[in-house]
């Protein structure tokens, strides 16, 4: 049969690879729901089926890999023109509406369903991705149209999806590990230790990750975690204070570090590795002279002291961090509990047991090691805790974490013996400027805001928030939306400024990147001020106010180099 010869979906359908087919399948199945055990059910399938060569290129997507340098977006799009025979601004127009570039091409161009040469997704990578990296434009556009005539319509999606590196479907590492366990019969941790690192699909093979090795007793398993419920009732609800442990709650990432036979890993609470991103702690924990498992918090610690958690964000998903980076934001593991050392599983015995034994463990460390013990707050009364607890933010800590000293270390929430006491959110009224349309099921409404405060009679962005309204308020914002455009930047539509709402958020970091000179630390919509107009919206002094910013230009840079010093003083 010719090359480029076009025949229709059901005579492809005898020749189409197997391969292939489950794999857009996968796709379009992940696609189909938000059920997290659907989509573990649905991933299990498909490895106990797929080619091992198919699936290792599943693994690889899946845990957040891309093919860097195949496509440029806007290459994408002067190909759906060129295949659609649409002009380019009306592909673009497109893509606002349908929101997802790779979808609006499988939208515009249609798989011709011929005669495929390739077997199944290692071929169509082999074939029609990698390739792509040292192709010219004219050579990627061939190489494109070649696929469009072999590809079906319902394999264009994943394909594209491949293409912009959008392919993890809702699925995090986590979730991949626990549908690969079920595969292999193993534990999740074990094939989380096998994807850690740098690796391709060139170089691990599916045997490699599900079957168990000589080396498989130096994997380091976490533990479930035990989560703080929030305290909603005043702290003396809660009887004596003496009898519970008092320590700041970091404002840091959440992880345990442990020690196995001389391999040390750093894991999140969802069930991720780490360790790659924060390579100074694994380092220095190969000074503890034991097999340990330590729950703790990763934060932003330089020569000064704590740094803040903006800080800290520039060293997430970083797999290999370089000098530049390590030196700028150096990290540090604080530790508040010990859950296991030297194969002796201590989970059960009271926390102040727990505390004693950690003490004794990292007591020799240096004081400003990459690897430290969390202090106590030693207070006697609840009186002068809440004092105390008023000074959270300018120590960057999120208030206090409250633990029963006779609690065991529990998995998951248990009400009644860890508890977080954090301090209350600041909250300003601002006034919607801009959106954009949201993604998924709110892919055809405008769900993304940006806010904005007053400066000098102009209106300054401060904070994007997508969360905080009920669908019914999103479809009456969309629809006001839609009738008050005022200006069209790219997918931003710029908005009438009439509605305000009410905007809650933990702190004010400085970012030289935005206009207004400061950024927001997690905003979220508390309510829609109806009772408001835009003039009623807060001003950016007082935005700035809410961290004890200045109001001139200068004072505000020499500010952002303040801070961390004052924060140590426990």
């Amino acid at each position: 049969m010719p090359r480029y010869c076009r025949v229709t979906d059901a005579d492809a359908r005898s020749y189409w690879s197997k391969g292939m087919k489950l794999f857009s399948q996968l796709f379009h199945d992940l696609d189909s729901t938000t059920k997290t055990n659907a989509r573990l059910d649905f991933l299990v399938n498909y490895f106990l089926e797929a080619d091992p060569k198919d699936a290792i290129w599943v693994c690889w997507f899946l845990n957040g890999n891309r093919i860097k340098g195949a496509l440029k977006t806007s290459e994408l799009r002067l190909f759906a023109s060129h295949f659609s025979g649409l002009p380019v601004w009306l592909v673009e127009e497109c893509h606002q509406n349908v929101g997802d570039l790779a979808e609006t091409v499988s939208l515009l161009v249609h798989g011709a369903g011929g005669i495929p040469p390739v077997k199944g997704l290692n071929e169509i990578v082999q074939r029609y991705i990698r390739p792509l990296v040292d192709m010219s434009f004219d050579e990627k556009r061939d190489r494109l149209r070649e696929a469009c005539n072999y590809l079906r319509s319902k394999d264009l999606l994943p394909f594209y999806k491949l293409l912009t590196g959008g392919f993890r479907m809702g699925i995090s590492s986590g979730n991949l590990y626990k549908a690969l366990a079920r595969v292999g019969k193993v534990e999740p941790a074990f094939i989380a230790q096998k994807l850690s690192g740098n690796w391709n699909p060139d170089s691990l093979r599916m045997d490699d990750i599900l079957k168990p090795s000589s080396d498989d007793s130096r994997l380091c398993v976490p533990f479930p975690f035990c989560l703080a419920y929030p305290l909603q009732e005043k702290p003396e609800s809660l009887g004596i204070c003496k009898d519970w442990q008092v320590e700041w709650k970091w404002d840091g990432i959440r992880a345990q570090l442990i020690i196995n036979a001389g391999i040390s890993m750093l894991w999140s609470r969802g069930d991720e590795s780490v360790g790659h991103s924060f390579p100074e702690i694994i380092e220095a924990s190969k000074l503890i002279p034991h097999d340990i498992c330590l729950d703790g918090e990763i934060m932003s610690w330089g020569s000064d002291g704590l740094g803040s958690f903006s800080e800290l964000q520039q060293r997430l998903g970083r797999k290999n961090p370089g000098l530049s980076i390590l030196q700028r934001v150096p990290v540090r593991f604080i530790a508040y509990d010990i859950l296991a050392i030297d194969g002796q599983d201590l989970r059960e015995r009271p926390l102040s047991f727990r505390r004693e034994k950690l003490e004794a463990v990292l007591e020799f460390l240096p004081s400003k090691f990459p690897v430290g013990l969390s202090p106590l707050v030693d207070e006697k009364d609840w009186i002068t805790l809440s004092r105390l607890r008023e000074e959270s933010r300018e120590r960057r800590v999120e208030g206090f974490m409250l633990k029963k000293r006779n609690s065991r270390y529990d998995s998951g929430r248990v009400k009644g013996c860890w508890y977080k006491w954090k301090v209350d959110p600041f909250l300003a009224d601002m006034v919607l400027v801009s959106a954009q349309l949201g993604h998924g099921k709110r892919a055809n409404l405008y769900s993304d805001y940006s806010f904005a405060v007053w400066r000098d009679g102009e209106l300054l962005t401060v904070a994007k928030a997508y969360s905080g309204l009920k669908n019914k308020q999103i479809e009456q914002v969309d629809d006001f939306i839609r009738k008050n455009i005022s200006g069209r930047f790219g997918p931003v539509r710029g908005v009438k400024p009439e509605l305000v709402f009410e905007i809650a958020f933990e702190g004010v970091n400085i970012s030289n990147r935005h206009k207004s000179g400061v950024a927001l630390r997690f905003p979220r919509i508390k309510r829609w001020r109806k009772d408001k107009t835009a003039n009623d919206a807060c001003t950016l002094d007082e935005i700035r106010g809410f961290s004890g910013m200045k109001c001139s230009d200068s004072e505000r840079d020499s500010s952002s180099i303040d801070g961390a010093g004052n924060l140590l003083l426990f």
